[in-house]
């Protein structure tokens, strides 16, 4: 039973020992650092999934294998002090700064602050080496001082070792824990927020890992059954067995324990896409209240332009009820005049069809034709009563070549398409539904724009 006791101790030591304070190193600063500089890029971009299969050891090895996004992000990084008295810290000194403290400062991006809780993790697994004890040396203008006894040296070294308690630093080590405190606090809220969006796979996890368990406290109890006298008096099994029973145990600890970490490794990457998929959630509700306003307004411009166009109805009607010549007399300008034979006067007949020149930003034609001018005529308008019409972009290459080399001038104003300002290789401009106009206050307006696209080879 004694034997049994020991192996169980032995194996819970080695799996949930915790390592004393250490005085920090050089190269432990470098590793921390170097360990916060990649758990802080990982979070600070969703995008930087590489850096899970990195294991550097200094910063000078994570910045070479750094993309170009992550570099950008590591100016923030490196923005924020170090402080230089890190060889007095011991190991809890080291995790406070590196886990909490560095997290604060305001230069970080609030995305690669979650990492501070797999820092504090990784950097309270590092083992931090124990300093080499100073010794004095007698000189000649000091003498040595004669060796005390053992106990007495123990009760002066435990004497010296004792701060001298003061207000001040009672009240600093008030607020020291005041703040650790409220950083376990933060800290215990974002993991239950984690912890409940993470849904039935973190379940899922966590009973594995209890499986894993009691698969190696199975293991210890066979192995400490097997090193028990057997009931018939035989002796218990060698020194040589007891050593290969013992590297077994340790074998399967060990390759349990990496399972373990593999499964932990999953759980990470299930909880970072889970972040990432709460993110892209949120921007599509962000989305869908923009395209909620722009259907608002759409419609509020389709009642507009309803609107408009019933106006222009009744504007058509009242002038259909004139007299004929004063119908002619108030003919709008900027369309093309009447004809000035004497038949043609006498006919007095609305135009049919109508050349445009391009439209401004407000909407309006800049200029009317009877017939089509090169360079100048960029629509053809269709209309039966002069006050509502279809158009769509002229038969006529020069013309449009022109557009083309100026679309955002000559195009955007009627015509609606994708990519209006891309007119690479085109060779010719498709009408695929004309667009609608009317005739108000002596101008052709843009009711609604012809939607054109374009054809390459």
């Amino acid at each position: 039973m004694m034997k049994m006791t020991k192996i169980i101790l032995g194996v819970a030591a080695a799996l949930f020992c915790v390592l004393p304070a250490r005085a920090v190193t050089d190269k432990e600063m470098e590793e921390a650092r170097t360990i916060t500089a990649k758990l802080y890029l990982r979070y600070a971009n969703n995008g930087s999934g590489y850096l899970d299969d990195l294991s550097p050891k200094t910063m000078a090895e994570l910045t070479s294998k750094l993309k170009e996004k992550e570099k950008e992000n590591l100016k923030a990084f490196n923005s924020v002090a170090v402080p230089k008295d890190y060889a007095s810290w011991d190991k809890a000194k080291l995790t406070e700064f590196w886990g909490v403290t560095f997290f604060t400062s305001p230069a970080l991006s609030a995305e690669g602050k979650v990492a501070k809780t797999r820092v504090k993790q990784k950097i309270a697994a590092m083992t931090i080496a124990a300093p080499a004890p100073a010794e004095a040396q007698p000189t000649a203008e000091t003498p040595a001082k004669p060796e005390a006894p053992k106990e007495e040296q123990a009760a002066e070294t435990a004497a010296n070792d004792i701060p001298m308690p003061t207000a001040e630093a009672a009240e600093a080590e008030q607020q020291d824990i005041l703040a650790d405190q409220k950083a376990i606090e933060k800290d215990a809220e974002e993991s239950a927020g984690r912890i409940r969006n993470e849904g039935s796979h973190t379940w899922v996890y966590i009973v594995v890992l209890l499986i894993l368990i009691g698969v190696v406290i199975w293991l210890v109890m066979i192995a400490a059954n097997m090193m028990k006298r057997s009931p018939d008096g035989e002796e218990s099994p060698t020194a040589a067995d007891n050593d290969e029973l013992r590297e077994k145990a340790r074998t399967a600890i060990t390759r349990k324990n990496e399972e373990i970490g593999r499964l932990q490794e999953r759980l990470e990457i299930s909880e970072n896409t889970l972040a990432a998929r709460t993110q892209e959630v949120e921007r599509l509700r962000g989305d869908n209240a923009r395209l909620s306003e722009s259907l608002a307004e759409s419609r509020a411009e389709n009642a507009r332009l309803t609107a408009s166009l019933e106006e222009a109805r009744r504007g058509a009607q009242r002038m259909a009820a004139r007299p004929a010549a004063e119908h002619v007399a108030e003919r709008p300008h900027p369309a093309p005049s009447a004809p000035t034979s004497d038949a043609d006067q006498s006919r007095r007949q609305v135009l049919k069809v109508i050349y445009l020149g391009r439209a401004n930003a407000r909407g309006l034609f800049v200029r009317a034709d009877r017939r089509l001018s090169p360079g100048n005529s960029f629509f053809r308008l269709d209309t039966e009563d002069g006050i509502v019409g279809t158009f769509r972009l002229v038969d006529d290459m020069a013309t449009l070549d022109m557009a083309l080399d100026q679309p955002n001038h000559y195009l955007a104003g009627g015509c609606t398409g994708p990519e209006l300002d891309d007119t690479a290789d085109v060779t010719a401009i498709e009408t695929v539904a004309p667009g609608k106009a009317v005739f108000e206050n002596g101008c052709w307006r843009v009711i609604r724009k012809t939607q054109i696209r374009y054809v390459r080879e």
